[in-house]
């Protein structure tokens, strides 16, 4: 039971004992039990409980589904940032099933945007591989690779035939990334993205976007990757205080 004389709120000492009986007891993908029967167990307000379980959401222990309860969070998949990776290598990495869903190839023009910040020509084209990408049959990210056309030749006619899209142009096309720069915002998902994921609308995203060159410092490829964040997070890893650190609010 829980202590009205601690000098911890009562909502504190509920979340500790709830994050002990889940530890304890249950596994990914339960269901923990309803706030009245918390209520009824801790003899405290249903305030305090919902408090308790706020307070696990924001851990990222557990996780509300709209109309069916609580259950306990699945561990997120980690992208180690040490070096440039396929989806397909990554997942493997992690002991998971990489998969598809929704693949799309067609030809587009590059918006002026993209054309300055690639140095492409102004009539140059570019191909747009987009794609729903799964771990053991999860929806985690869509995934939407724009790559230069002119290197390219027959990709359109040909397909993707490779799970992992870096495995095909180092094979077929003797394109080999070999340097990327990348830039990691949050914020909410919208309609079209969350029915994608299979997420509520206004669920948390990551929106990842990537530039790619080979070795000779030649754009080849554009990345924009929408991550679920409740599924999803990057570690870095750092060392020594030897380079300045720059932190973009843009």
């Amino acid at each position: 039971m829980l202590s009205k004389d601690s000098h911890e709120p009562l909502y504190v000492q509920l979340q500790k004992s709830l994050r002990e009986y889940i530890e304890e007891h249950l596994k990914p993908g339960d269901m923990i039990p309803t706030e009245p029967e918390i209520e009824k167990t801790y003899q405290v307000s249903r305030m305090t409980v919902r408090k308790a379980i706020d307070s696990l959401v924001a851990e990222g222990l557990v996780v509300k589904q709209q109309g069916r309860g609580t259950f306990v969070q699945k561990p997120k998949i980690t992208q180690d940032m040490e070096s440039i990776t396929s989806w397909t290598e990554e997942m493997r990495q992690k002991g998971k099933t990489p998969g598809t869903k929704g693949l799309q190839i067609v030809e587009v023009q590059p918006s002026k945007k993209m054309i300055a910040e690639m140095g492409l020509d102004p009539d140059e084209s570019m191909i747009c591989v987009k794609r729903i990408r799964c771990a053991d049959g999860e929806p985690i990210a869509i995934m939407m690779n724009y790559l230069r056309a002119k290197f390219l030749p027959g990709f359109l006619e040909r397909g993707l035939s490779n799970e992992s899209l870096y495995s095909e142009l180092e094979t077929t096309y003797g394109l080999k990334i070999e340097r990327a720069d990348e830039l990691i915002r949050a914020r909410e998902a919208s309609e079209l993205e969350a029915f994608e994921l299979e997420i509520p609308p206004d669920s948390a995203v990551l929106h990842i976007t990537r530039a790619s060159m080979l070795s000779d410092g030649t754009p080849v490829e554009r990345v924009e990757m929408i991550c679920r964040a409740d599924r999803y997070q990057y570690r870095i890893s750092l060392s020594g205080r030897t380079k300045q650190k720059v932190i973009d609010f843009d």
